[in-house]
């Protein structure tokens, strides 16, 4: 009689099912989407080469639950990996947004046993993306590696980073799978294949632009999209300049976070150099420049597994064009440079140097930029006697440190003030060592004299040639002079002029902790003397 008293309660999904309607769930809907198999050969077509094991994952889920991490940058092709496994097994796939569920009402403990049900009535496997919220959560990724730990279908889930069960996890299968960025000449054929016949002036510029930017099959999907639709809208053909830019744009900004992003403008007539130190300057340029002859129509791309990157050394007092040499560079190739001050990255903390590298070579890789390590003495110095665990642990830095920038693609500029205190094991890994000297009397004339944009007015009584004789200044120092000279002529409504210019040396002076001179200053001294 007991019994009688109680009645039983369908859930909805399975009542619908068994009536015949097979539709997704309606309170997974807003976050969930079903992939049928008879239709996904299309997802996985444009991937050139999925990873080689998925054959042998595949084989494994013939008829086995198992959760599979599918690790890879934005655009990898972690669903496609998936897709590919499903496929080939005969399986739908349900994909859930996993930022949209955790951003809803239900908490994920609810609604992951209604995705298991789903997939069980869909005949499909789960697909969790992304899967950082529930990483980086610690009760949430306890939870959910107890609750996986009892599927009984396939479960795949997408993560930037690769993602392991704890320890003590029960014995159940789990399989890791990587997908990396393409390698130039596949990503050659993705960006044709995705241009899909469009017209595209000059001969080379798929070619040059599938070398320079380490894009994923995605994100090369999504430039090449957005250029044909801007191309189509002005009524035009496809410019190189159009893929550069749509290139550059789809590199990944996650640097942002880590390093400050520079904002290029210098060219080659904006630096005053020696000769033999510009000449060295352009060599970098055209080692970046010509890569894709080099590596691509040459054949050294199947020669080298790492090293494809250009690691180079600008040392030089402060001042000296370092910087402005790196602005010039990110300038001319069009490419992104962040600047990342070591100073800040160092940590007196075992291990946490480590971590901070790792955490920049790992957003840079997809980033396509020029990573300008500035202050890079505070890693790279000359490495003493080991007497302490922290000397040890400084070796190991070092040597992380070079692992990272070998497998880097891209360009990798260390800036130091003291290029001697630099280890000699370090300095054999490195492609380029740019000498900056400070600069003498010609230079620092020419430096004067390039200082002053043309729309600068100029009093008649200025002298270059005294400022560049009597003041052993650097390019750096004399842009501070320039500068608070200008603005002290805005200020005045009047043209820069000599006694303004005076004024900001023995100020600039004053900083760098000496006292102007009578010897120095010569005529000039009096008014210093009567301004100061």
């Amino acid at each position: 009689s007991d019994l009688l008293a109680h009645y039983l309660q369908v859930d909805p999904r399975l009542a619908a099912f068994l009536l015949g309607r097979n539709e997704v769930d309606e309170r997974l809907r807003p976050f969930t989407r079903i992939l049928p198999a008879a239709s996904n050969q299309s997802a996985i077509a444009n991937r050139q080469s999925l990873p080689p094991d998925l054959p042998a994952i595949t084989h494994y889920l013939a008829g086995r639950p198992g959760i599979v991490g599918l690790c890879g940058p934005y655009g990898a092709g972690k669903q496609a990996a998936a897709t590919a496994v499903c496929v080939a097994l005969g399986l739908n796939l349900v994909v859930v947004d996993v930022r949209l569920a955790l951003a809803g009402e239900r908490p994920f403990a609810q609604l992951f046993p209604l995705l298991r049900q789903e997939a069980r009535l869909q005949d499909a496997a789960l697909y969790l993306e992304p899967f950082a919220p529930i990483r980086t959560d610690a009760v949430l990724a306890d939870w959910f590696w107890t609750a996986a730990a009892d599927i009984t279908m396939p479960l795949f889930f997408g993560d930037t980073i690769p993602s392991y069960p704890p320890e003590a996890w029960p014995n159940v299968p789990f399989l890791l799978c990587e997908l990396p960025l393409p390698e130039a000449g596949e990503r050659e054929q993705l960006w044709r294949a995705a241009l899909n016949g469009s017209g595209v002036a000059g001969e080379t510029a798929v070619t040059a632009v599938a070398h320079k930017f380490r894009l994923s099959p995605g994100q090369i999907a999504d430039a090449a999209r957005h250029t044909i639709t801007l191309a189509a809208a002005a009524q035009r053909p496809i410019t190189p300049a159009d893929l550069h830019a749509a290139a550059r744009a789809r590199s990944n900004q996650a640097l942002r976070d880590l390093a400050q992003k520079l904002d290029p403008k210098y060219h080659w007539d904006d630096i005053v150099l020696p000769r033999h130190v510009l000449r060295q300057l352009r060599d970098v340029y055209h080692a970046v420049k010509y890569r894709h002859v080099v590596y691509g129509q040459w054949g050294f791309d199947d020669r080298l597994a790492l090293g494809k990157g250009l690691n180079v050394l600008f040392s030089g007092p402060s001042g000296a064009g370092k910087t402005m040499a790196a602005d010039i560079l990110a300038h001319e190739l069009g490419l992104d440079i962040y600047k990342i001050d070591l100073s800040t990255v160092v940590s007196k903390y075992i291990g946490e140097t480590e971590k901070n590298l790792g955490r920049i070579f790992s957003a840079a890789q997809a980033s396509n930029a020029i990573l300008f390590f500035d202050e890079a003495d505070a890693l790279f110095g000359k490495r003493s006697e080991v007497k302490d665990a922290r000397d040890r642990y400084a070796n190991i830095e070092v040597a992380y440190l070079l692992q990272k920038m070998e497998e880097y693609d891209g360009i990798t500029i260390l800036a130091t003030n003291l290029s001697g205190n630099m280890d000699d094991a370090f300095a054999r890994r490195l492609h380029h060592t740019i000498d900056f000297p400070f600069p003498d009397k010609e230079l620092r004339e020419a430096i004067w004299r390039r200082i002053f944009p043309a729309a600068t007015p100029l009093a008649d009584d200025v002298d270059f040639l005294f400022l560049a004789r009597q003041f052993e200044l650097s390019g750096g120092n004399i842009r501070n002079v320039a500068l608070a000279a200008a603005f002290l002529a805005a200020e005045q409504e009047t043209a820069v002029s000599m006694p303004l210019l005076i004024l900001g040396v023995a100020r600039e002076l004053q900083k760098m902790n000496r006292l102007p001179a009578k010897t120095d200053f010569r005529e000039y001294y009096a008014l210093v003397r009567e301004m100061g």
